[in-house]
């Protein structure tokens, strides 16, 4: 049995990680500074529909904190007791993003109903303030975020929440043209309830994501049948099995097999030719083969069954040994 750690360096991770880290803190301080000012706006106009993206903004304050903290958390090393290290800590931390915009999603859909019950008169002139103001510190903040929302789930969930606010102002913008040309107040809550099933689409695929991770489904960029077929291509493997794929955080895939080989071939030569393979064709993590002359059908229950094909291969192996 061999291991091989297939990360392209180690270094390049940390750098990542530090990169994302310092993303969230340029965003963290943007949104952070601009709740104040969005709030004190609020309050001087009395305008319910500031002082409700104010709250939009100092939620994703909040998920982009806990972003960070997770991003902070999975930087330690590994040890006896975490061997992995604490990479997951992201993914908990997506999970709760997701939740969190969930609820808020929710809320919006409870309060823009609400606000279809009652006009309530809206200063257009802070609401322009408001939402150009919160229009350019989210730009920045999304630009500086954006290369990481990718390919990181951490990243994704503290992106939704500072997108959430750049809609957030522009819907200000919106409902405050149609409020200054025709009067109509209920503008403002129809247009909030469409960005509450934005978020509800959002929220679901992050919490959906991260749960898959957490049930070790397989990725969904890379398929079992595909490793089987292109490692049994090679001439030196008669059969591949036991395969099991799984995530163990965001863009770090893991694969365990076992792969039977002819019984004149080299055990190291083999190897190295399918950890070359698997390094061009397949975004892999971590990867443990054990190599076997002889099938050694385990009790285990394989992510894809085989056992017709594996007895298959060890009757001829056993003809063999007749022989």
């Amino acid at each position: 049995m061999k291991k091989k750690h297939n990360s392209h360096g180690s270094a390049g991770t940390f750098h990542g990680m530090e990169a994302d880290a310092r993303a969230l803190k340029i965003t963290g301080w943007l949104t952070g500074v601009y709740f104040f000012i969005e709030l004190g706006l609020g309050i001087y106009s009395g305008s319910v529909a500031v002082l409700s993206d104010a709250f939009h903004t100092f939620s994703a304050v909040g998920g982009v904190l806990l972003a960070l903290v997770a991003n902070r958390i999975s930087m330690r090393p590994s040890d006896k007791n975490h061997t992995f290290g604490m990479m997951r800590a992201k993914i908990v931390a997506a999970l709760l993003n997701g939740v969190f915009l969930l609820l808020m999603a929710l809320y919006i859909l409870w309060m823009g109903y609400n606000r279809l019950q009652q006009s309530i008169e809206l200063p257009t002139n802070i609401m322009y303030l408001s939402a150009a103001g919160g229009l350019i510190t989210e730009c920045i903040a999304m630009t500086v975020m954006w290369k990481s929302f990718k390919n990181n789930l951490n990243m994704k969930g503290a992106f939704w929440h500072v997108m959430q606010t750049f809609i957030g102002s522009i819907i200000i913008i919106i409902a405050a043209v149609v409020i200054q040309l025709t009067g109509w107040m209920p503008i403002d809550p129809i247009l909030g309830m469409l960005f509450g099933l934005v978020l509800l689409w959002a929220s679901w695929g992050i919490i959906k994501e991260t749960f898959d991770i957490f049930l070790e489904a397989s990725p969904s960029d890379i398929n079992a049948d595909d490793i089987k077929d292109v490692l049994e291509k090679l001439k030196e493997i008669s059969h591949v099995h036991h395969i099991h794929l799984w995530t163990l955080t965001s863009g770090k895939n893991l694969l365990t097999a076992h792969i039977m080989i002819e019984r004149n071939e080299d055990h190291e030569a083999v190897l190295s030719k399918v950890y070359a393979v698997l390094d061009k064709n397949f975004n892999l993590y971590f990867t443990t083969l054990q190599v076997e002359k002889k099938c050694h059908a385990s009790k285990s229950a394989s992510f894809i069954d085989y056992s017709h094909e594996i007895k298959e291969n060890s009757s001829q192996v056993d003809n063999e040994d007749k022989t």
